[in-house]
């Protein structure tokens, strides 16, 4: 709940596209030495960030009234599954996986046509 009011505060200090790459991030951890985690399951939003990373640590410190470190990290293979599917792929696995399609295939000749 605390992560969402963050967000919200970062968009009111006319940041709101650092708060759009935020937005796609989950805080991980946050160690007893400070040091505040946060995933980003999108490569581009990640590296926004990272631009951006001083200033986000400073606005991150001042809404919790504490010493923290931000630490990003690209959690790649989170990005991998949230990428959108082209007709293509789909066409793929069904072929692979569904009976149905497997058998308009093999006797009918059925091929993708898009």
């Amino acid at each position: 709940m605390e992560w969402h009011q963050f967000l919200e505060s970062v968009a009111r200090a006319d940041h709101s596209v650092l708060s759009a790459h935020l937005s796609s991030c989950d805080p991980v951890s946050c160690t007893d030495r400070g040091v505040f985690t946060v995933s980003c399951c999108r490569k581009f939003s990640y590296e926004e960030l990272l631009q951006e990373q001083q200033a986000l640590q400073k606005a991150l410190a001042s809404f919790y009234r504490l010493p923290l470190i931000l630490r990003l990290v690209y959690d790649a293979e989170k990005d991998a599954c949230t990428k959108e599917k082209t007709v293509f792929t789909l066409f793929e696995e069904l072929s692979r996986s569904n009976s149905v399609v497997q058998f308009i295939i093999r006797e009918f000749g059925g091929e993708l046509i898009y």
